[in-house]
């Protein structure tokens, strides 16, 4: 007896590793290979790059330039610059030059025994020469100067006075005040024809003697000076290019009204003298 067999298809059987609804109902973790950083936790950056290095060393490097550029120690600590030191010492040098080629056109007045230990007269009521002396060149050094002049006042000994070189140079000193004997009255004027020059002191001489004589109305005498003479160094401490002359203004006893009471007049005189002789006009006389 043959058994007929029908072969059907049998029932599908629920998967046993419940594939299906592993996949749908549970996510398969994602393995990650690379290695969890250590320390904070923070990924380095992944487009940090040799050249990103390269620049930032570069800008840093600008930064500090600029900085060093404005900063300059100089304007810190008020410190002169070489080319500010050149330029100073430049522009000295030049005043200096031009001053010492100016002061040949100066004038020198000297006022006899001031600052020196021998005060020069004393008289017997306490006049003392220097005081009159010093009185006068001062009204003189300041009459030439408000009339623009450039005027080198002494005292009687001053280093400046070695190879002093002026325009014209004069020496004031005052007479005897002897009550016996009276001393005459006048004035007088000398100088040593010893030096480079005669005839400029001639002409100077000549200008003082004609317009201190014009103001005071005194008596002239000229004397012939020997610069050898120790009482009268400064003609041998001017220099010999320099018109030297030495004017003695009067008595302090018979001459005192015109050298105390009528000390501007005296003083015009001298100044009118020394005018002259640099206007040309003593080798007119």
């Amino acid at each position: 007896m043959t058994d007929s067999y029908s072969e059907e298809p049998l029932p599908e059987s629920p998967d046993p590793l419940g594939e299906d609804s592993f996949l749908e109902d549970e996510e398969i973790p994602q393995v990650d290979d690379a290695p969890e950083p250590k320390g904070d936790g923070k990924k380095p950056h992944a487009d940090y790059t040799v050249l990103s290095g390269v620049q930032t060393v570069v800008s840093i490097a600008l930064v500090m330039a600029t900085l060093l550029t404005l900063w300059n120690p100089r304007k810190v600590f008020n410190t002169p610059s070489l080319a500010s030191l050149v330029e100073a010492e430049a522009t000295k040098a030049a005043l200096e030059s031009e001053k010492k080629a100016e002061g040949g056109n100066a004038i020198g007045i000297l006022a006899g025994h001031w600052e020196d230990n021998n005060p020069g007269v004393v008289c017997a009521d306490g006049l003392v020469e220097a005081d009159i002396n010093h009185d006068i060149a001062t009204r003189v050094a300041e009459k030439l100067e408000k009339l623009g002049y450039s005027v080198d006042q002494f005292p009687e000994y001053d280093l400046k006075l070695l190879n002093y070189e002026g325009a014209a140079f004069v020496a004031i000193y005052s007479g005897s005040c002897a009550d016996t004997p009276i001393p005459p009255s006048g004035f007088k004027i000398g100088g040593s024809f010893s030096a480079q020059n005669p005839e400029q002191i001639d002409q100077l001489a000549t200008c003082l003697a004609k317009e201190y004589q014009a103001a005071t109305s005194l008596p002239f005498t000229y004397e012939v000076i020997s610069a050898e003479n120790a009482s009268y160094h400064i003609f041998r401490d001017v220099s010999g290019t320099t018109p030297v002359v030495r004017l003695e203004m009067g008595s302090l006893k018979t001459d005192r009204r015109v050298l105390i009471d009528q000390a501007e007049k005296a003083a015009d005189g001298i100044v009118a003298g020394i005018l002259c002789f640099l206007n040309g006009e003593g080798d007119q006389q």
